[in-house]
């Protein structure tokens, strides 16, 4: 979401960006983790949790959907702001931390204990759901790939692919990027979709 500071440096650019700053929980798991890696994917609950449950590679047990995040705007995110250091400010909420692991001790043994880690993470949000990816219209040498959401490791590889083709190329053959456009969120400006905050 700090690409919205892209703001403060270019002169009538947009970058319409929230963040949604999110709790996430690990456990340890162990072998019974590795032995049966599933996902498990659950509906809001009597704690206001909608957990997400994942297994990893060496037996942890990695959760999110623990509700209660905090949606960030730009003011936040410069100089003085509270989530102005990215370094920073990254605990999980500990209201959020206690309500997931007791959601996830009712499932699971696993969450007998207390939590490995407790940590948020900062999801990137664009009004409209879609990522922005692009040249920026009017500013020579200015591209933008950023607002992914939840998703952007998913989808890093092909945004790397198709900025790479639109930088070297003139164009992105591998994705259409006439949707993720940043002009949609520039007043005045070629391939407007969306309006300035």
């Amino acid at each position: 979401p700090w690409s919205t500071l892209l703001e403060d440096w270019v002169e009538d650019v947009s970058v319409p960006m929230e963040g949604v700053k999110s709790t996430s929980i690990m456990f340890a798991g162990g072998a019974a983790v590795m032995d049966q890696p599933f996902a498990l994917f659950c509906a809001e609950d009597r704690n206001n949790c909608h957990l997400e449950v994942y297994p990893r590679s060496n037996g942890d047990v990695y959760i999110c959907g623990c509700g209660g995040s905090d949606y960030v705007r730009g003011s936040r995110f410069r100089e003085g702001g509270d989530c102005a250091d990215p370094a920073v400010n990254f605990d999980g909420d500990p209201n959020r931390v206690a309500a997931a692991s007791d959601s996830f001790g009712k499932m699971s043994s696993i969450g007998a204990g207390e939590p490995i880690v407790q940590q948020s993470c900062m999801r990137p949000c664009p009004p409209d759901g879609l990522p922005i990816m692009g040249k920026v219209p009017a500013v020579e040498g200015c591209y933008l790939a950023c607002g992914h959401n939840c998703w952007g490791i998913l989808w890093g590889p092909v945004t790397g692919l198709a900025m790479s083709e639109l930088l070297v190329d003139g164009e992105s053959t591998t994705v259409d990027l006439s949707a993720f456009d940043p002009a949609r969120f520039m007043p005045g400006r070629s391939g407007q979709r969306g309006k300035k905050r």
